[in-house]
C-alpha cells in the first residue's frame, strides 16, 4: 500500500469519527428542525437564527487565532519545548479573551435590540444567552486538542453526550414547558457545563502551570492574520440575515435559515470533519518529500466526496423539506434556495482546503486579506440583491462570493507551490455533476413514485459515470472491490468495525 494512500486512509477513518462528532456538535440545529418547526413560529425561528450569528461573531473573535497558533505549533518539535505549557497558554488565554467579550456583549446588548434585532429583547434571555455561549466557548480550546492529538473517539464521544444533552432539553422545554427561546438557551447553558465538566480531566491531564509569553507572541503574529480576516468575514458575512430582517421580515429570516442550515449539512459532515482530521496530518508530515503531491490526491478526492452528497442534497431537497420542516407550509419556500447554497457551499469547501498549503509556507495575511475583501463583497452582493429577491438574494450573493475566493486562492496557490492538480479527474467530476443536474431542472414528473426513481436513476447515473469514464485509478479500482468484498458480509460486520478502530 503507498504510502500517500496509507496516509489518507487514516485520514479518511479519524474524518468518519469527527463525521459522528460533527453530528453531534454542530448538526444539533439540524437534527433539532422539525423540533423547531413544531413549536416555534417561522418569525421566532428567524430571531434565533439573530442569536446563533452573534455566537458566530463571538466564537471567532474568541482568542484572536491563538488556536491556530496551537494547531500549528503542537507538533512543532524545533519550536515547541513543551506541549502543556503550550497548552496552559493558549486555554488561560482563550479564556480571559471570552470573558472580556461577553462582558462588552452584555453591556452592549441594547444597541443590538434597536439595530440589529429590530425588537426589544428581555434582560433575561439576553443574560442567558451570553453566559450558555461562553461556557461552551470555554470548550473549545480542549476540544481542539482532541483534534490536534488524533483522539478522534473521545472528540466524538464528549460532542455526543453535549448532543444527547441539549437535544433532550430542548425537546423538554419547548414541547413540554412552551419556553420557546428561553428554553432554547437553558438547554445550551445546561449543555455546555456537562460538556466543560467531562473536559475538566482532560484539561488537568494536559496543562502545566506554565506561561509561554514567547510563543504566545508568536502564535498571536503566526494566527492573527487568519483570525482577522474570518472576523471580518464573519461579521460581513453576518449581513445577509441582517438585510433580510431589514428589507423584509423575520419570516424571510427564517425561511433563509432553514435552507442554510439543511445545505450546510454537507458541510459539517464532509468538509469540517475531512479538515479537522486533515490538517493534523497534512502538517504532521510538512516536511515530506510527497507532502504536495499527497495535497493533490487528497485534494480530489475530497472534492468528489462534496460534490456528490451535495448532488444527493440538492436532488432529493423536496423531500428533505418535508422531512426537516415537519410538514409545516410557512417553511417550504426555503426548498428553492437550498440548491444554490449547497452549490456556493461547494466552492466553500475548496477554499478552506485551499488555505492548508498557504498555511504550510506561513502566507496567512494572504488568507486575511482575501477573506476581508471577499466579506466586503458579500456585503455590497448582499445589498444589491436582497431587496429585489429577499432570501433568494443572499443565497445567490454567497454562492458569487465563495466561487471567486476560492478561484483566487486556487491562483495564488498554483503561483507559489508546487502542486500538481488532477485537472482531468476533476473535469469529469464537474462534468458528470453538471448533466445530473441539467437533467434534474430539464424534466419535470408530477407522479411521486416516478419522480423518486427517476432521482434515485441520476444519482445511479452519477456513479457509474464516475466509474466508466476513466476517473478512477487502477490501484482505485481495486480498493473499490477489495472493499465491497470485505464489508457486503454481514457476518462481519462487527470484526470489521473493531478493525478501524484498531487503526
Amino acid at each position: 500500500m503507498s504510502e500517500i494512500f496509507k496516509s489518507f486512509k487514516s485520514t479518511a477513518i479519524q474524518s468518519a469519527f469527527y463525521s459522528i462528532g460533527n453530528l453531534a456538535g454542530k448538526l444539533s440545529g439540524v437534527i433539532l428542525l422539525p423540533v423547531y418547526a413544531l413549536y416555534l413560529p417561522i418569525e421566532i425561528f428567524g430571531l434565533y437564527a439573530l442569536f446563533e450569528v452573534i455566537f458566530q461573531l463571538f466564537q471567532v473573535f474568541s482568542g484572536l487565532g491563538i488556536k491556530l497558533g496551537l494547531t500549528r505549533w503542537y507538533w512543532d518539535e524545533d519550536t515547541t519545548p513543551n506541549k502543556k505549557s503550550l497548552f496552559f497558554t493558549t486555554f488561560t488565554f482563550n479564556v480571559a479573551i471570552c470573558i472580556l467579550l461577553s462582558i462588552a456583549l452584555y453591556f452592549g446588548f441594547n444597541y443590538l435590540s434597536v439595530y440589529y434585532f429590530k425588537t426589544d429583547i428581555q434582560p433575561d434571555i439576553i443574560l442567558l444567552f451570553i453566559s450558555g455561549n461562553l461556557i461552551k466557548l470555554l470548550s473549545d480550546v480542549p476540544m481542539l486538542l482532541l483534534r490536534v492529538q488524533h483522539r478522534a473517539k473521545k472528540h466524538s464521544f464528549v460532542q455526543i453526550i453535549q448532543l444527547l444533552v441539549f437535544v433532550g432539553l430542548v425537546v423538554v422545554f419547548l414541547a413540554v414547558f412552551k419556553m420557546k427561546l428561553e428554553g432554547i438557551f437553558w438547554a445550551t447553558l445546561l449543555s455546555a457545563i456537562i460538556q466543560f465538566v467531562i473536559l475538566v480531566p482532560v484539561i488537568i491531564a494536559n496543562s502545566e502551570l506554565k506561561f509561554e509569553f514567547r510563543l504566545l507572541k508568536d502564535m498571536l503574529t503566526y494566527g492573527f492574520p487568519v483570525a482577522l480576516g474570518n472576523m471580518v468575514n464573519i461579521t460581513f458575512n453576518f449581513t445577509d440575515k441582517y438585510f433580510i430582517n431589514w428589507f423584509s421580515n423575520l419570516k424571510n429570516v427564517g425561511t433563509f435559515t432553514l435552507a442554510h442550515k439543511i445545505s450546510n449539512i454537507v458541510n459539517l459532515l464532509i468538509v469540517n470533519a475531512f479538515i479537522n482530521a486533515y490538517m493534523h496530518t497534512y502538517f504532521k508530515g510538512v516536511n515530506s518529500s510527497s507532502n504536495d503531491r499527497f495535497f493533490s490526491r487528497s485534494f480530489t478526492y475530497f472534492l468528489t466526496g462534496i460534490t456528490f452528497c451535495s448532488l444527493i442534497l440538492i436532488v432529493f431537497i423536496d423531500e428533505a423539506i418535508v422531512l426537516f420542516a415537519a410538514n409545516n407550509e410557512s417553511y417550504f419556500n426555503s426548498a428553492t434556495i437550498v440548491p444554490v447554497l449547497t452549490i456556493g457551499l461547494v466552492f466553500g469547501g475548496i477554499r478552506h482546503m485551499l488555505t492548508l498549503p498557504i498555511n504550510k509556507i506561513k502566507r496567512t495575511r494572504v488568507i486575511g486579506v482575501i477573506s476581508i475583501l471577499s466579506g466586503a463583497l458579500n456585503v455590497y452582493l448582499n445589498y444589491l440583491l436582497i431587496p429585489i429577491w429577499y432570501s433568494l438574494g443572499a443565497a445567490y450573493a454567497t454562492g458569487i462570493v465563495q466561487v471567486i475566493s476560492s478561484l483566487v486562492l486556487l491562483i495564488f496557490v498554483l503561483k507559489n507551490l508546487n502542486i500538481v492538480f488532477e485537472w482531468k479527474r476533476i473535469f469529469i467530476l464537474f462534468l458528470d455533476s453538471a448533466i445530473v443536474l441539467l437533467a434534474l431542472y430539464i424534466v419535470h414528473i408530477d407522479h411521486l413514485l416516478l419522480n423518486l426513481l427517476y432521482k434515485t436513476g441520476l444519482v445511479i447515473f452519477w456513479i457509474l459515470f464516475i466509474y466508466l469514464s476513466g476517473f478512477l485509478l487502477i490501484e482505485e479500482k481495486r480498493r473499490i472491490k477489495h472493499f465491497w468484498l470485505k464489508w457486503k458480509k454481514l457476518s462481519s460486520l462487527l470484526h470489521n468495525i473493531k478493525s478501524l478502530k484498531d487503526k
